[in-house]
């Protein structure tokens, strides 16, 4: 643990009275479960609370009642109540205070700033932060952090929305982020309500058509290089729209393209509504993808990582590649 212990985190908490929570763009299972969990959380403590997460809502996470609980707040209503409040301000599962998004000026309003993360490149942007790059999950810190606060407030609703990101991060246990620790966080979470079957079937089970067609079609676009040691693929705007597809239906793809035997990274370009591309970044057998992210100011882990490009997609792809050149050669056949 980088920074301060949970026990200091937790008496920051048990201080507060009116606190806002934040989270990072294109918000994950992770993400999107630590925002819930805490909400829960902080509301059967008795404190005022708001939520706000950048951008759209996946829908499939709409189970954890992300309509009922986020981004209740305009940012009109927020700005003046910050203004006239002491809020403390609370980040979760976020690398940097760049990918708060549009939320960034609001949570550095605060009259208190922490971070909660388990990404090892954070560096820490809050006066007081705990990160914690060996915790399979953000919602893994949370777990820990509830029991040091108090055990007997984590009722099904708040075990749910932390088991769902536990699951989302390690990829339903699979991953190599997925530590002994994580199973038995797990098993804990089922035991105070949490249902593996409904959360499973809600994430994995309940995508729209258009995603899987979108699917197909960045399989069909992929290509191996280097040798057969990396997959690169892409989504363009007009794949999203020939599809029926949304942005956020391109979760997923990463995982099914890192299927392909003897691969040791996955890198997919996705052309953004305002012209930026993200790169989504992945390794198996011990790739390090964070360093191909963090060359291009972005970050992650060892074996997910990210960045964006603000470029045309094929020079995007050339800075990539140039990058992968360095690691596995310049024969990209």
């Amino acid at each position: 643990m980088r920074g301060v212990g949970l026990d200091v985190i937790a008496s920051r908490i048990r201080d507060a009275n009116d606190v806002f929570l934040f989270t990072h763009e294109f918000a994950d299972g992770d993400a999107l479960g630590s925002m819930v969990a805490l909400t829960l959380y902080l509301q059967a403590m008795g404190k005022r609370i708001h939520a706000f997460v950048p951008g759209k809502i996946q829908s499939v996470y709409q189970f954890l009642a992300t309509d009922e609980l986020l981004n209740t707040m305009s940012a009109a209503q927020a700005t003046v109540h910050i203004s006239a409040a002491k809020v403390t301000c609370i980040s979760v599962d976020a690398a940097d205070i760049d990918r708060l998004g549009e939320w960034k000026p609001l949570f550095l309003s605060g009259v208190e700033r922490l971070v909660i993360d388990h990404h090892d490149t954070n560096a820490g942007f809050g006066e007081v932060f705990a990160v914690d790059g060996s915790a399979s999950s953000c919602c893994e810190i949370l777990f820990d952090l509830f029991n040091v606060i108090n055990p007997h407030l984590i009722n099904a609703r708040i075990a749910s929305a932390l088991y769902t990101g536990l699951v989302a991060d390690t990829g339903s246990f699979q991953y190599a982020n997925t530590k002994a620790l994580s199973l038995v966080h797990g098993a804990e979470l089922i035991e105070l309500g949490a249902s593996p079957d409904e959360i499973s079937r809600s994430i994995y089970e309940s995508k729209p058509y258009g995603s899987l067609r979108l699917m197909a079609a960045s399989v069909v676009a992929s290509r191996l290089m280097y040798g057969g040691q990396v997959v690169v693929s892409y989504v363009t705007r007009n794949m999203l729209a020939d599809s029926g597809a949304l942005d956020e239906d391109t979760e997923g793809i990463t995982d099914e393209l890192r299927r392909i035997a003897d691969t040791k990274a996955v890198v997919l370009f996705k052309e953004a509504s305002d012209g930026s591309i993200k790169v989504s970044l992945r390794g198996k057998y011990g790739f390090d993808v964070k360093r191909i992210a963090t060359a291009f100011g972005g970050g992650g882990h060892l074996l997910a990582a990210g960045c964006t490009i603000t470029s045309e997609l094929s020079k995007a792809e050339e800075r990539i590649l140039a990058e992968l050149d360095r690691y596995l050669g310049p024969s990209r056949i």
